[in-house]
């Protein structure tokens, strides 16, 4: 752990440098080379106390877990597993996955999230990655990847329920199939399919894309005990009605049904109507005015002559 997650969080999360174990067995292992120093660099007082207290919160990545043995490496070898001298394998009665390098144990979890609590004095913690990958031919019913989830996720909640962890925050890993760096698009860690092949990249939900939307949608996990939860409740599936034949692309416009095209013209020609009818009555107003102005005019005429 120390040398793996410890390498990073311990300068951080503790005193702004590396920890004990890592600078101990890198200083003797390069003094048994011939080394007049570790090869470990060094911070400098300065440096440490600028790390040291630099974080906002933990941001964990966590997919899988190992099983650790200690391993004695010929001292010449110059190395990150010689230097930790440990060696690592995992259960083989543990599920699989697309990945050689993911099995699902999902018991690791709580203990990691327990081990981050009690090393680096319980900070807040968002899991921003965590999720199992799938390979070969798609599947709509990815049983495998419920499982992960519901496992982990409930590890996940234990750590909070009974061990304390200051847990804010889940990330599940991924939305959609992407590229898996070196791996290509030949290991899918997505909640919804993605069709590569096609340049429209067409996506279609796993099973675990609803799974996943229930467990949010019910903020966990109902007790069955309790009888059916409103969360459950599946909402009506609307079907797409049928176009009428003719009809595809038809708009309505003033109760009509037209098309696109048509509805444009009728607003053209509404709107060039619209302008004749403003002209004329401006003109009728024009006319009506400069009449009314005359007949005033003859009016005032014959009243001064018959004075």
């Amino acid at each position: 752990m120390e040398f793996f997650l410890g390498w990073f969080s311990h300068p951080i999360f503790k005193n702004g440098d590396y920890n004990e174990v890592m600078k101990r067995r890198i200083q003797e292992r390069s003094l048994a080379q011939g080394l007049s120093k570790s090869r470990l660099p060094e911070f400098t007082e300065s440096e440490k106390r600028r790390i040291k207290g630099t974080y906002d919160y933990f941001g964990l990545n966590h997919y899988t877990t190992v099983l650790a043995y200690n391993i004695n490496f010929p001292k010449d070898v110059m190395s990150y597993d010689s230097d930790r001298a440990v060696g690592t394998v995992t259960d083989r009665t543990w599920l699989s996955s697309g990945s050689d390098w993911l099995k699902i144990a999902p018991f690791g979890f709580r203990k990691l999230l327990r081990w981050i609590k009690e090393e680096y004095n319980n900070p807040p913690i968002y899991v921003t990655e965590n999720g199992v990958s799938e390979r070969g031919a798609f599947e709509f019913n990815d049983t495998w990847r419920m499982y992960y989830y519901r496992t982990y996720i409930n590890e996940a909640l234990k750590a909070v329920v009974l061990d304390g962890v200051d847990l804010r925050g889940y990330t599940a890993w991924s939305l959609m199939d992407n590229l898996e760096w070196a791996m290509g698009y030949e290991e899918k860690f997505g909640l919804y399919y993605v069709n590569f092949s096609d340049p429209a990249l067409p996506r279609r939900p796993k099973a675990s894309a609803k799974y996943y939307t229930q467990i949010i949608n019910c903020n966990g996990f109902p007790d069955p005990a309790m009888g059916p939860h409103p969360c459950l409740e599946q909402e009506p599936e609307v079907t797409p009605t049928e176009p009428t034949p003719g009809a595809a692309g038809s708009v309505r416009f003033f109760g009509l049904d037209l098309t696109s095209q048509g509805a444009e013209v009728a607003l053209y020609v509404l709107l060039a109507i619209s302008a004749v009818g403003a002209l004329g009555l401006a003109l009728f107003a024009y006319t009506y005015r400069k009449s009314s102005k005359r007949s005033h005019k003859q009016s005032h005429m014959e009243l001064s002559s018959k004075r």
